[in-house]
C-alpha cells in the first residue's frame, strides 16, 4: 500500500512542477530551490456522519516564502494580514459547509533541501496549538507546547507519504495552478487533497511532534459570527535537526519577540506579557502578529517634559513669594 500511494505521488508531481505553490520538497519538485511558501490550511471534520462523511478542508497559498517569514521573527509589533474573501470562493465555500465552532487552521511551510551530512538545513514552519490567546492556559511560563521530536523523526517528515501526497494533490486542485496565490477546497470525496484523507494531515502530529493532543492545530470556540469569538491563537515555531545523532531532540525555536531581554520566548514573562507571535483568523481576516515593545520616550521628549516639571515648580514658587 505504501508504494502505491508513493508511486502515485511521483505521478501527481509530474503534473504540478509548475505549480504557483512551492512545496520546497525537491522530491516532489525538482524546480524547487527548498524556499517554500506558506500554505493556510482550514478543516472541520464531521463527528456524526449517520448522513454521510461531511468532513470539508481548504487551502491557501499565502504567497510568502520560508526564508521571508523567516525574517518576522524578532521583529517588534511585526504584522501581516491576508483578507480570504480575495480568493475567489474558496473561503465562502468553507465555511458554508464547517461548523465554524469547532473548524481548525494550521500553517505550515518546508525546505526538504539537505547537504548530505549537514544537520538544519531541512526546515519546517508550523503553528500548533495548547494555548489561549493570551497564553493563559499554560502552567507556567516557559512551558512547552508539545514534545519536541527526536532527529529520526523530524527527518522523516520530508519523506512522509501523506505529507507528500497532500502537498501534491493540493498543487493539482483549485486555482494553484493557474493562480499566483491560488486556492482549493476538498471533502471525503477528493482523495489526498481533503485534509483527512486517509490517515489525514491532521494525524501528521503524530510524526513531527508538533501537537501531543493528536490534532495538528487549534479548535475554535463557538462566536457570533465567523470565527468572531475563537478562544485560541496559533504560536509559530521553525523546526530543525540538532545534529546527526537520530535521537536527540530536533531544535524548536520559537517565534515572537523578547520583551524583557532575557534571551527566552515566554507566554509570561516577568511583567506577565505574551512575547509569542499568533496567528489568529477573525472573519475573513487571517492575521500574524508580534508583541510590541513599550515606546521609549525620544531625548526631546524628556527635555520637554522637564522642562514642563520646571515651568511648573517655578510657578508654584511664585505664587507662594506672592
Amino acid at each position: 500500500m505504501k508504494l502505491k500511494l508513493i508511486a502515485l505521488a511521483a505521478m501527481l508531481a509530474a503534473g504540478s512542477v509548475q505549480a504557483a505553490i512551492d512545496s520546497g520538497l525537491p522530491n516532489l519538485d525538482p524546480a524547487s530551490t527548498g524556499n517554500g511558501e506558506l500554505l493556510l490550511n482550514l478543516k472541520w471534520k464531521d463527528g456524526n456522519k449517520s448522513d454521510g462523511d461531511q468532513s470539508v478542508s481548504a487551502a491557501f497559498d499565502l504567497g510568502v516564502t520560508m526564508n521571508e517569514a523567516a525574517s518576522w521573527n524578532g521583529v517588534s509589533g511585526f504584522s501581516r494580514s491576508w483578507d480570504l474573501n480575495s480568493y475567489g470562493n474558496a473561503f465562502g465555500t468553507f465555511t458554508a459547509a464547517a461548523e465554524m465552532a469547532n473548524a481548525e487552521m494550521n500553517v505550515i511551510a518546508f525546505d526538504g533541501t539537505e547537504s548530505a551530512g549537514e544537520p538544519g538545513e531541512k526546515r519546517v514552519l508550523s503553528t500548533t496549538n495548547g494555548i489561549s490567546a493570551t497564553g493563559a492556559s499554560l502552567s507556567a511560563a516557559g512551558t512547552p507546547l508539545v514534545p519536541t521530536p527526536v532527529n529520526d523523526n523530524f527527518n522523516n517528515i520530508f519523506g512522509n507519504v501523506t505529507v507528500n501526497n497532500f502537498l501534491v494533490a493540493v498543487n493539482n486542485s483549485g486555482s494553484h495552478n493557474g493562480a499566483a496565490n491560488g486556492a482549493s477546497n476538498a471533502d471525503a470525496t477528493s482523495g489526498f487533497a481533503w485534509f483527512d484523507n486517509g490517515t489525514g494531515m491532521d494525524k501528521f502530529a503524530n510524526l513531527s511532534g508538533f501537537d501531543s493532543t493528536g490534532k495538528f492545530d487549534g479548535s475554535y470556540a463557538a462566536g457570533s459570527g465567523i470565527l468572531s469569538g475563537e478562544a485560541k491563537a496559533l504560536p509559530f515555531y521553525m523546526l530543525v535537526a540538532s545534529s546527526t545523532d537520530p535521537i536527540q531532540k530536533a531544535t524548536m525555536t520559537p517565534f515572537g519577540y523578547d520583551l524583557d531581554g532575557d534571551g527566552v520566548i515566554e507566554f509570561g514573562n516577568a511583567d506577565g506579557l505574551n512575547e509569542y507571535g499568533l496567528w489568529t483568523l477573525q472573519g475573513s481576516t487571517l492575521t500574524y502578529a508580534n508583541p510590541t515593545v513599550a515606546a521609549v520616550p525620544e531625548a526631546e521628549t524628556y527635555a520637554m517634559m522637564l522642562a514642563g516639571l520646571g515651568l511648573v515648580g517655578f510657578m508654584v514658587r511664585r505664587r507662594s513669594a506672592i
